[in-house]
């Protein structure tokens, strides 16, 4: 299951690109449950080199 969440999430911010989002908030848009689950699939994309974390706390595609 994680896996569809990390695509949804990097589709969402690829979509949005440009864009600023906090994990609460692509939780609620991609309509997952729980915030842990999509800030650790934000981390993965992270290492990936596909999302960065803004100093603000937010997350955007690169």
């Amino acid at each position: 299951m994680p896996s569809g969440v990390k695509t949804k999430i990097y589709e969402y911010l690829t979509q949005n690109k440009g864009k600023e989002f906090t994990a609460e908030e692509i939780a609620k848009a991609i309509g997952a449950d729980k915030v842990a689950i999509v800030k650790a699939q934000l981390t993965r994309l992270i290492r990936e080199g596909k999302v960065e974390k803004t100093a603000e706390g937010k997350y955007r595609a690169k």
